[in-house]
Parts: C-alpha cells; sequence; structure tokens
C-alpha cells in the first residue's frame, strides 16, 4: 500500500532522553519474555534486587497487545535511562528493547487510500522540527512500517463505519474530498490556528443535511455551564494531577460523567486550581511565530493522519472528531497559561506550550473510547455553537 508523509514535519532523536520520562512503557507478552530472562541485578549491579517488570491488569490488558509494563523508577522515568541513552540497547543492540521502543515516534494508520504516517509530539525533536524532514525518511518509514505490521499482524482499522454527523454516512472518497478542504483551511497562515480550526468546523457544518446558521467567533456569548464542566472533564483526562496508567478507571464513561456533573468548573492542577476566568487573564502571545507554527503542525499532523475521528479515533463522526480538536486547541491555550502562572511569567511562552502538548499527546495516546463513551462525546461535541463559544471564550 501507499505510504503518505507529511510534508513540513522534521525529526531525528536528539539524544535527550525525556522521551523514556513520564510513564511506564509497556511490553508485549514477546517483550516481556525477551527482556526480563536476562538477570539484570547481573548486567548491572544498580538492578540488583529491583522489580523491573509489572503485569498489567486484566482489564489494561484487554483488547490490548501489552501484558506488563517496565515499572518507573523513583524519578518517574524508565529505569533503564543512563546518562540518556537506553542501557538495554547499549547492553544487547536496538532490537532487544521493547517494541514501542524500537517504533517510537513514528506512527502509522491503515486506511482504504494506504498508510499515513506521522510522529509524536511526545518527542522534544518533534515538538521543536528539528532534524530531518520526514519526507526524506521514505526509506526509514517503509522499515518502520514493516516492523509495525510484524508486531501488529492482525491491526486493520474498520473505515466502513463513516458518518459525517450521526445518521449521516460518507464514503472514504467523499471524506478525502473534505480532508483535502480542511488541510487548506489549515494551512491559511494569515489567520491564528483558533481562526482556522473555526473555518474547519464551518466548513464541516455546511455540508450536514439541515446546517445551522453561521455566528462569527467574536460574537459569541460567555461559556455556559455545560461548556465550562466538559472542558474540566476532558482537562481531568488529558492533564491529570494524578499519572493515569493504561486504561485506568479515569477514562471510564461512569467517571467521565461524575466529572462533567459535579467537579465543578475549576482547572485542577498540582497544588491549586484555576477558573476559566482567571487563566483567560493571562496574555496570550497571538503573534508569536513559534507558537502559531507548533500549534500549526501539531493539528496539521493529526489531521493528516486521520487520527482524530473513524477508526483512527474512538470511532467517532467526522464532526465530532473535528470538533474534539477544536476543543483541544482550547485547553493546550489554558494549560499553557497555567504554566506560565506557576512561573510567575507576565506571558505565555514557547515552552509552555511545548510542555503542554507533550502532555497532551501523552494524554490521547492513552485515551479509548467505548461504544457509550463516544456516544456522549457525540451528543456534547457536535455543537458548532459550543465549539464557538468555547474557541472565543479562552
Amino acid at each position: 500500500m501507499e505510504l503518505h508523509i507529511p510534508d513540513g514535519i522534521n525529526y531525528e532523536c536528539s539524544g535527550c532522553g525525556k522521551c523514556c520520562s513520564g510513564w511506564a512503557v509497556p511490553m508485549t507478552k514477546e517483550d516481556y519474555e525477551r527482556i526480563s530472562v536476562k538477570d539484570w541485578g547481573a548486567v548491572n549491579e544498580k538492578y540488583k534486587d529491583k522489580k523491573l517488570f509489572r503485569k498489567l491488569k486484566d482489564s489494561q490488558r484487554a483488547g490490548g497487545l501489552y501484558t506488563h509494563t517496565i515499572v518507573r523508577g523513583d524519578d518517574g522515568g524508565c529505569p533503564f535511562l543512563e546518562n540518556n541513552l537506553c542501557f538495554i540497547h547499549k547492553s544487547f543492540g536496538g532490537k532487544f528493547k521493547p517494541t514501542i521502543c524500537q517504533l517510537f515516534p513514528y506512527c502509522f494508520n491503515e486506511t482504504p487510500s494506504g498508510i499515513y504516517t506521522t510522529v509524536s509530539f511526545y518527542s522534544m525533536s518533534v515538538i521543536y522540527n528539528s532534524g530531518r524532514a520526514l519526507t526524506a525518511q521514505k526509506e526509514v518509514l517503509e522499515q518502520k512500517w514493516q516492523e509495525f505490521q510484524t508486531i501488529n499482524p492482525d491491526h486493520h482499522p474498520n473505515w466502513s463505519l463513516l458518518q459525517l454527523t450521526v445518521g449521516e454516512p460518507i464514503t472514504w472518497d467523499e471524506y478525502l474530498k473534505h480532508d483535502e478542504k480542511l488541510l487548506e483551511l489549515l494551512q491559511t497562515h494569515k489567520l491564528s490556528i483558533y481562526e482556522r480550526l473555526l473555518a474547519g468546523s464551518e466548513y464541516l457544518v455546511s455540508l450536514r443535511k439541515v446546517p445551522p446558521q453561521p455566528i462569527a467567533l467574536s460574537n459569541q456569548a460567555a461559556l455556559n455551564h455545560l461548556d465550562k464542566h466538559l472542558l474540566v472533564a476532558l482537562h481531568k483526562i488529558y492533564f491529570p494531577v494524578k499519572p493515569l496508567g493504561l486504561a485506568d478507571p479515569d477514562f471510564s464513561i461512569g467517571r467521565f460523567l461524575y466529572q462533567l456533573a459535579f467537579q465543578g468548573t475549576s482547572l485542577a492542577f498540582p497544588g491549586c486550581s484555576y477558573s476559566i476566568e482567571e487563566l483567560n487573564k493571562m496574555p496570550w502571545p497571538s503573534n508569536d511565530l513559534e507558537i502559531q507554527d507548533l500549534l500549526y503542525r501539531y493539528f496539521y499532523s493529526r489531521i493528516f493522519a486521520k487520527l482524530y475521528f473513524g477508526a483512527g479515533f474512538g470511532q467517532l463522526s467526522l464532526i465530532t472528531g473535528f470538533h474534539h480538536l477544536c476543543l483541544i486547541a482550547a485547553l493546550i491555550k489554558l494549560q499553557s497559561k497555567a504554566w506560565a502562572l506557576a512561573r510567575q511569567a507576565p506571558t505565555v511562552s514557547l515552552m509552555d506550550v511545548a510542555t503542554t502538548v507533550r502532555q497532551l499527546e501523552k494524554g490521547l495516546g492513552e485515551t479509548r473510547l467505548g461504544g457509550y463513551s463516544a456516544a456522549v462525546w457525540e451528543l456534547l461535541m457536535s455543537s458548532p455553537q459550543r465549539v464557538k463559544r468555547v474557541l472565543a471564550c479562552t
């Protein structure tokens, strides 16, 4: 199948080691059997009598590839990280590492028109767009895709259930025409990223059988109670104060609805909380070209790789999946402002936004939408009026 590679996205490992921190590295059964059999205490004294691996709970293993994780070290990073380099790789070669580490940060999405590839924005090199262009790494990407297929031989996403919105099915060919338009709108660089996303929402909504009347971004009323509760519930998922693990109960529909109904309208951060109104007082550098470029590349990557709707994300309809992107764009702004407030800075910096995007990428990667969850999201995120209020008032 044809390999589709995004323009303008660069990556080359910088050896910073930050990709190996902040999560428990998941392992397939084969990874665990290959790596755990080694006497790591004999290889390196520091691993003697240390618990290095943990079996996942039944709920965490259900329907997934992973059976175990590497236990995080005291610093929150992988215990096999030494001087920003992988000790497993150093000792036994790259092919001995966990599968996810071998593939990182490359991502692949199989579709009816080929394989769409991109890279994870959890990587600092991807965040800063450093290194070689992906378009110059075709051989590497083809090799990584072959490795992905070997690891996931039965992974064939189902794109036959596409819907523009609930009850309005579309074909893949129809979608590709809309995809071309969305990417064109996203590349309107004279507009802010938020205005470009709004234009994308208006385009998609105009395709509905009974489209609502357009509403200007500048003429929106204040956020209503449900808008705020929805932002708080999503913030809890993507920016948790307490780190969540694979298939953590915090991702269940019951807990999401509980957050939606009872958790108030303030966003939680380590040691404090801020209301949306408080965060909105922090200036946003709308003319910062580096921030605009980072946000453009991030949303371009997700749209290009089809990682926001259908088989790419929870079988959401196209409109709801795109509106979810709009809401997380608002959350990026709010979370970045919180980081700036924590630093007692006068305004948001590129560093604040970069930290936020990395957090978000991790949260999105750990989120799994089941049927009930997706149905609730369809109900709450299909409204273009809500998207316009959120983009205008954050």
